[in-house]
């Protein structure tokens, strides 16, 4: 088993926005996660494995969600609903389903946590680290963020 943060940032389109929280909460509503051919670890991602979604960019900054992937990332053929799934579903062609899903209560403002995560090496210059769509994080940070959720 590994253990994942996914980062999600809004989409900006020429009249439209999509929050990273508008964007994760649709995904999570359809136990499902999209991915790209070009992901970021994406041949290392297996069932099992547990993920953490941060929510990232302007106004956002925070962990928002977790869940464990339910089976292997493949090509997918979801069919839309509304606009937003419209447009996700046509720039991400892969897809694995989800489960355990849990969305936060609270999120967690990463600057209330940059301190106790090993991955963030450069406290000053956090946001470096969360410029990928995927990043494996050790145990102890996985737990660390998890943990927060119920403090």
């Amino acid at each position: 088993m590994a253990y994942y943060i996914f980062i999600v940032n809004n989409i900006e389109l020429e009249y439209q926005t999509y929050s990273g929280k508008e964007i994760t909460d649709t995904l999570l509503n359809k136990n499902h996660w999209l991915f790209s051919y070009s992901s970021p670890n994406i041949k290392k991602i297996k069932p099992k494995d547990k993920v953490i979604i941060y929510v990232a960019g302007k106004g956002n900054r925070y962990f928002y969600a977790s869940f464990e992937i339910k089976e292997e990332i493949k090509e997918h053929n979801l069919t839309p609903s509304n606009n937003i799934e419209k447009l996700l579903f046509s720039m991400f062609p892969l897809a694995a389903q989800v489960d355990k899903v849990h969305i936060w209560e609270k999120p967690i403002d990463i600057k209330d946590i940059k301190e106790d995560l090993e991955f963030i090496t450069d406290k000053k210059n956090y946001g470096l680290f969360f410029r990928q769509s995927t990043k494996i994080i050790s145990p102890k940070d996985y737990d660390c963020i998890f943990n927060k959720t119920f403090m």
